[in-house]
């Protein structure tokens, strides 16, 4: 029998971990990102003796994610509110005898999961693995990232970017004031420029990889310039061809990012940061 007896010792409910204003990952990249994901019912639940923690212990009825699968797991929270006399927006707590879906991953040091900013969750008649999230627990052993194109908004061109536009902005160009361009950028796993077309008006097609992980984004299509400016601006933006690369959970992949052009009040093209 083996046995995981994880120690989380928090005392302050500004822990990172519960914070519960935040996105919740798609199950797919959580299930990638955690080392267990399992179902598993909680056979004890035991108060520390100054009643600032508990611990639960799980026994684990399904390990989805490959790799080691111990039998049992335990893991310490802070004490519901009423305990240490401090209650937030954001206190959740695991019960004796619940059952549970946890995505659990480590945090300073220590295997940890969360009800807030992340697919775990109570099995109830509240809470359930919904058909789609089944598909993703199923096939997560399979995900390969680089199959993927992830959003990276915070991606930089290694091009000369102001270069470009001094060669354009010497030009008597003659155009309209207090307008911008917003693009599109696709750059493949080497950070080269593999498309870019102005931000679409309506909203585009799936490029669909797979019908599984969730993990499809909006084709970046053609949309045709309705002024000279944004016919310029799309010159210059297939003229960035070098970008950043994007290390996306270890894996070096795929993704889109964003870029946009505007004319200042002296009529010159701009990179809009």
């Amino acid at each position: 029998m083996k046995v995981v007896f994880i120690i989380i010792l928090v005392f302050s409910y500004s822990f990172n971990v519960l914070a519960c204003s935040c996105d919740i990952p798609k199950p797919a990249i959580e299930f990638y990102a955690s080392d267990y994901v399992f179902e598993g019912e909680v056979i004890s639940k035991i108060y520390a003796k100054d009643s600032l923690t508990y611990t639960v212990k799980f026994k684990v009825l399904k390990h989805y994610k490959f790799g080691d699968e111990p039998e049992f797991i335990s893991y310490t929270f802070p004490a519901e509110g009423e305990f240490p006399g401090h209650f937030t927006s954001c206190d959740w707590s695991v019960d004796f005898g619940e059952r549970w879906l946890v995505y659990s991953n480590l945090y300073n040091g220590k295997q940890s999961f969360s009800f807030y900013c992340s697919n775990s969750k109570p099995i109830n008649e509240h809470y359930g693995i919904r058909k789609s999230e089944q598909k993703v627990l199923d096939n997560g052993n399979k995900l390969e990232l680089e199959n993927y194109r992830f959003i990276n908004h915070e991606a930089k061109p290694i091009t000369d970017v102001d270069s470009i536009l001094s060669a354009y902005n010497s030009k008597d160009l003659n155009l309209e004031s207090k307008t911008f361009a917003p693009f599109w950028i696709d750059v493949d796993k080497e950070g080269n420029l593999t498309s870019v077309n102005l931000s679409p008006r309506e909203n585009r097609e799936m490029e669909v990889v797979d019908t599984i992980y969730g993990l499809n984004i909006r084709k970046n299509q053609y949309s045709k310039p309705r002024n000279e400016f944004e016919s310029v601006a799309l010159e210059i933006a297939k003229k960035v061809k070098k970008w950043d690369t994007y290390v996306f959970h270890g894996k070096q992949v795929r993704y889109r990012t964003f870029l946009t052009f505007i004319l200042d009040e002296n009529s010159k093209i701009v990179l809009y940061n």
